[in-house]
C-alpha cells in the first residue's frame, strides 16, 4: 500500500512540475499583428464578419477608449454583445468614419504567455491619397487564445487631441 501511495504522489509531482512547450515568441507575435491588421482592415471596410471574427466574443470582453470626436468623449463596452450590436448597425448604414485610411504602428510593446498576451502600440492614422495625419492615439489590446487562435478580449485606445498631434 505504502508503495502504492508513493507512485501515486510521484506521478501527481511529476505532472505539476511538467513545463508549457516552449513559447515561438516571434511567431505569435506575428499572429497578433496580423489579427490586430485583419481588425483594422475589416473595420475600415466595414466588413462585419470579418471584424467579429478577431473578437473574444464574451461577457469578459471589454472596450474603453477616449477620442475627442466623441460627443461623450469617453466610450466604454462590458461584453461583446452590445459592440457587436452597434457595429453592425453602424456598417449596415455605412457611417464608419476615416474609411480607406492608412495606419502606421510605432514603439510596440509585446508581453506573450501561452493562451494570453498584451500589446502596446502608438498609432497613427492618415487619409489614403493625401497622407493628412488624422490622429495620434495609444492603443492597447489584451489577447486571449481560442481555440488556438489569438482574440481580441480587450481593446483600448486614447487620441492625442488634434493640438498635440505631433510625429
Amino acid at each position: 500500500m505504502r508503495n502504492i501511495l508513493f507512485l501515486l504522489l510521484a506521478i501527481l509531482l511529476s505532472n505539476c512540475t511538467q513545463q508549457p512547450p516552449a513559447l515561438d515568441f516571434e511567431k505569435e507575435k506575428a499572429a497578433i499583428q496580423a489579427v490586430i491588421a485583419k481588425e483594422t482592415e475589416s473595420y475600415y471596410k466595414q466588413d462585419f464578419e470579418n471584424w467579429k471574427s478577431t473578437y473574444l466574443e464574451s461577457p469578459a470582453f471589454r472596450k474603453y477608449c477616449y477620442w475627442e470626436g466623441f460627443p461623450e468623449k469617453v466610450t466604454f463596452y462590458n461584453g461583446f454583445e452590445s459592440l457587436k450590436a452597434e457595429k453592425k448597425k453602424q456598417f449596415d448604414a455605412d457611417a464608419t468614419l476615416w474609411k480607406g485610411s492608412t495606419e502606421e504602428r510605432a514603439n510596440e510593446n509585446f508581453r506573450i504567455s501561452h493562451d494570453m498576451a498584451w500589446y502596446t502600440f502608438e498609432q497613427y492614422s492618415y487619409e489614403k491619397d493625401t497622407r493628412k495625419l488624422l490622429g495620434k492615439s495609444l492603443e492597447t489590446r489584451i489577447l486571449e487564445k481560442e481555440n488556438g487562435q489569438w482574440k481580441i478580449a480587450y481593446l483600448g485606445y486614447h487620441y492625442f487631441p488634434d493640438t498635440l498631434v505631433q510625429k
